[in-house]
């Protein structure tokens, strides 16, 4: 592997951010932001390690460490039909990112980008020459959960960024695919956002709210230093923009609060915790996000469970952006498809499927809530 170090982006990135409904500081001020970036020039398929300095908690309060991925791939390849019969075949090319880091454990940041179908007829021995074409897509990832201890300090944050680009045909054997020319530039970065010592957030280790089951809500939150007096407001939102106080907690001796929020609302809630200390400042923390459990008016309809051929049916309860991914029991992508703007789709699997147990995974690109079916294939 390759290992990259990265460029600086400008000068200190002093310019405040216009938008940060989600990453607020004293006064609900937007926060600041730093940016460091690296361009990366490869053959489509390689691995290089890509290293960022780590934040200087010296600065201020860091509030999130936003990964953005903007990839451009060009790419050609050739098609041969080498029976002795016409043939009708469908190409796509699939392409996969894959970036982990200790940073980011235990998740790392994976997605799969295709092209539309190509569908061309070749007489026996005649060959399809396809391209030079292109593929742009832009992938992005914040971390503002207990990780972003990993993004702190003196020294580097490293990236494993591994890439694939293969071809999916459909269509009878025997054929030849081969690529002609495959090229893509990834320019990666790392912004911090965060408070100067001038705009305040609050000081807190950690700040996280979990969905459990029923129609509760854990929140968690660690205070880096005790002080007397001090008094927690949890405030909650349904717009991320207008907050109210739900509750209140004194300051302890530990440091370490819990809170159960009891909820019956069917849409998506935005937490946050204003701190208020003796003397009346007050700072907030960054705001958590939770998204309605899945039910059968927010569920989407997959069908049929038991696949015996044909296209595999999707409808969405509502019109929206959806990530389709097909796998077999071992993990691997079988079928993928992404729908903009899409009340229903299909999605097609391959003629050579194999019976066996295999999982649909639909993705809200929206709210990144996903959703697994099992299905079922028996031919």
């Amino acid at each position: 592997m390759k290992t990259i170090f990265c460029c600086l982006t400008g000068l200190l990135a002093l310019a405040i951010v216009p938008y940060d409904a989600f990453a607020q500081c004293a006064g609900g001020s937007p926060a600041f932001s730093i940016t460091y970036d690296s361009i990366v020039y490869g053959n489509g398929n390689e691995g290089n390690i890509i290293t960022f300095p780590k934040f200087d908690p010296s600065v201020g309060t860091l509030l999130s460490a936003d990964l953005k991925s903007v990839v451009n791939l060009s790419y050609a390849y050739t098609l041969q039909n080498t029976d002795v019969a016409t043939h009708s075949y469908k190409i796509k090319i699939l392409r996969t990112d894959d970036i982990s880091s200790t940073a980011l454990d235990p998740s790392s940041v994976s997605a799969l980008n295709q092209t539309p179908f190509v569908t061309t007829t070749l007489a026996s021995l005649q060959q399809l020459n396809y391209g030079p074409a292109h593929m742009s897509y832009t992938i992005n990832n914040s971390v503002s959960d207990g990780r972003l201890i990993n993004f702190m300090g003196a020294g580097t944050v490293d990236f494993d960024y591994e890439t694939g680009t293969s071809a999916a045909v459909s269509g009878p054997l025997p054929y030849v695919l081969n690529f002609s020319a495959a090229n893509d530039t990834t320019h990666f970065s790392v912004t911090y956002r965060y408070c100067t010592t001038s705009l305040l957030s609050a000081d807190l280790l950690f700040f996280t709210a979990l969905a459990q089951s029923g129609e509760n809500v854990l929140l968690n939150w660690r205070q880096v230093n005790v002080e007397s007096n001090r008094v927690y407001n949890l405030q909650l939102s349904t717009d991320g923009q207008h907050f109210n106080n739900v509750a209140a907690v004194k300051e302890n001796s530990t440091g370490a609060y819990a809170y159960t929020y009891l909820h019956n609302a069917g849409t998506r809630l935005y937490f946050r915790i204003q701190e208020q200390n003796a003397s009346g400042e007050i700072k907030y923390s960054v705001i958590r996000i939770i998204d309605p459990p899945i039910t059968a008016k927010t569920a989407v309809q997959v069908f049929p469970t038991l696949y015996t051929g044909g296209n595999l049916q999707f409808i969405f309860p509502y019109k929206g952006d959806w990530q389709i991914s097909f796998y077999s029991a071992e993990g691997k992508v079988i079928a993928a498809s992404r729908q903009a703007a899409a009340y229903n789709t299909q999605l097609e699997l391959p003629s050579n499927i194999g019976n066996g147990m295999y999982t649909a995974e639909v993705v809200d690109m929206r709210n990144q809530q996903k959703q697994f079916t099992r299905i079922v294939v028996r031919r």
